[in-house]
């Protein structure tokens, strides 16, 4: 769907089922809000089912004796940072906790080949500090973000079955910028998107998928209730 697609439905569905719409529906600029909202709701649900629609990477060259370095593109998750080394077996590298990063070297340390790294913001940091440079020496694997500003051929990343999720979601949420009953559309969103998850499962259907940990799994922080992990239980 276009991004004018998406606009037309969006009011099509909300006027037919609401009537005091005022001017959210008529005013193009204040609708879009609701779509770029919507875009970025859907991204995040369709994410741990189809990781690989969304990752993209960039390579890091090292700088003797500089341990941290900006990365150019803007990440949701970051998935795995890779040693990229010409000729040898891409290794990964091991994320760690910046608060733990005593455990791992000395202040003022460094080695040729950093083993592992981690995060501040949009900094990546090698541990231990490179003594040598090293071009492209790792691969920074990561989620890319829907474009907030929709093109004008409509979302970028997300297959088109999926499109009309957006529809759905921008409904549900002007639907409750207007105080008005949003369980029609949030059904309706629903029934779309379990259908796109059992499409997408069986997308190669030469061959089983692949099996692995989502993206969903790699976080670091655990929302779990401690009641059922965090008690002595002797």
């Amino acid at each position: 769907m276009t991004k004018q697609d998406i606009l037309d439905a969006v009011r099509n569905l909300v006027r037919e089922h609401e009537s005091e719409t005022g001017g959210v529906l008529d005013n193009e600029a204040n609708l879009f809000e609701y779509i770029c909202d919507a875009t970025e709701a859907v991204v995040m649900d369709l994410m741990p089912f189809m990781p690989e629609q969304f990752l993209t990477s960039e390579t890091v060259t090292l700088v003797k004796d500089q341990a941290n370095y900006t990365l150019t593109n803007e990440y949701w998750m970051i998935y795995k940072v890779e040693k990229n080394v010409t000729d040898e077996a891409p290794q990964e590298l091991e994320i760690i906790d910046p608060l733990q990063f005593q455990f791992y070297t000395n202040v003022g340390e460094t080695e040729e080949s950093p083993t592992a790294v981690y995060f501040l913001g949009s900094t990546i940091y090698f541990v231990k500090t490179p003594s040598t440079a090293k071009t492209a020496y790792a691969r920074v694997w990561g989620v890319r973000p829907e474009a907030t500003e929709m093109l004008v051929t409509g979302p970028q990343y997300m297959p088109r079955m999926a499109h009309r999720l957006i529809v759905y979601k921008a409904c549900e949420l002007v639907a409750i910028s207007l105080e008005a009953e949003t369980s029609k559309y949030e059904a309706l969103y629903t029934k779309r998107f379990a259908s796109v998850i059992k499409l997408w499962s069986q997308k190669f259907i030469s061959q089983p998928r692949y099996v692995q940990a989502g993206l969903n799994l790699r976080r670091t922080v655990d929302a779990r209730d401690s009641v059922f992990y965090d008690k002595d239980w002797s």
